[in-house]
């Protein structure tokens, strides 16, 4: 049974290291292709932009760790009932719970790697990344600033200026910090704002400052100077952060913040436990699916294996937009995709097992 165990794992292992590359690097393709080509227009130095790509790859492994065995799992058992070695398995008399020991192992493996990788490697390399864009925006600023755009920094707020002088002074700035699906929670104008290249913050000037609660006015000041922090900044979008990568603790205590609706962190929260613990249930999808299709004489082709796990990257996107909005409840948002290939699973072995 060693070497049966064995085998099963490593004809998995080779296609989920594959499976893992291939999304990580379209993960990444994705995230920087919007920046990277201004950046390297602008002369900004190869080595930052290799150290930005380098810290940014751990979130993106974040998202393939789980997914990846979905994609591998599929295929290597597709594989598997193709050249009749699970028909040969069956005849010497080995039933599919001999598949599910190796397979659990193996999802048990990848779920601890998932969980430490987002709570341990990716909030230290967000940090450096974090670093990075620091450096490029003070060698460069003109590389991500934009006059007439709307801008994100790493605390989720939108920034949108109206004009940038020759000077490099900005005019009309207008800065947002959302609330989700009751608006905005503050609203910053200031009629100009300079660049610190040294502290890489903003001084801004002629304020006026609006504080929102439950889309009603709740302040409204106006001051000559402040100072606005800005970190990571990026073009064209106004996304929120993935919150998931927080640290717990921090996580936590943004929680306990009793001003704040908090949809996206509790949203966060949920997935922090739902997505790695999701691998468990994609390998036993992938049995059930694969002895459905051995049983009724179709296999599974590489088409079929890819839709499969793009079902679960859809509905993963939709269910964090709708958690984070707070349209959904975090609780159901964030344990949507498990609850789906959950019951798909179950149905499949039913159906299975009837034939």
């Amino acid at each position: 049974m060693k070497r049966f165990y064995s085998y099963l794992i490593n004809e998995i292992l080779v296609l989920y290291i594959t499976g893992t590359v291939a999304i990580v690097l379209l993960l990444l393709i994705n995230g920087l292709l919007t920046v990277l080509p201004d950046v390297l227009s602008r002369g900004v130095p190869a080595a930052l932009v290799a150290q930005l790509i380098l810290y940014t790859a751990p979130a993106a492994l974040g998202k393939a760790i789980p997914l990846a065995l979905l994609f591998a799992t599929l295929l290597a058992l597709t594989r598997l009932a193709q050249d009749s070695e699970i028909k040969a398995s069956l005849l010497l008399g080995l039933s599919p719970k001999y598949f599910i020991i190796p397979l659990i192992s193996l999802s048990l493996v990848v779920t601890a790697i998932s969980f430490m990788n987002n709570e341990i490697i990716v909030p230290w390399s967000q940090k450096k990344a974090l670093e990075v864009k620091k450096s490029i925006l003070l060698t460069s600023p003109e590389s991500f600033v934009e006059a007439g755009s709307f801008f994100t920094d790493s605390q989720g707020r939108s920034i949108y200026i109206e004009s940038l002088t020759k000077t490099g002074q900005f005019q009309n700035v207008t800065v947002i910090k959302p609330g989700g699906s009751q608006g905005p929670r503050e609203i910053i104008f200031a009629k100009s704002a300079q660049v610190d290249k040294e502290t890489g913050v903003w001084n801004l000037k002629d304020i006026r400052f609006r504080t929102f609660r439950n889309s009603s006015l709740v302040l409204d000041a106006k001051a000559k100077t402040a100072i606005l922090p800005v970190r990571s900044l990026a073009a064209g979008s106004s996304t929120i952060p993935d919150l998931i990568y927080l640290p717990m603790r921090e996580l936590i205590k943004r929680l306990k913040n009793p001003n704040a609706r908090n949809h996206a962190e509790w949203t966060a929260l949920h997935r922090k436990f739902a997505e790695p613990l999701i691998a468990i249930v994609f390998s036993l999808f992938a049995l059930a699916i694969t002895l459905v299709s051995f049983r009724s004489n179709f296999g599974l082709g590489l088409v079929s294996v890819l839709f499969l796990t793009f079902i679960y990257y859809a509905t993963w996107s939709l269910a964090n937009v709708l958690g984070n909005q707070g349209t959904l409840p975090a609780y159901i948002a964030a344990w949507i995709p498990f609850a789906l290939y959950s019951f798909s699973a179950a149905g499949l072995f039913i159906f299975t097992w009837r034939r």
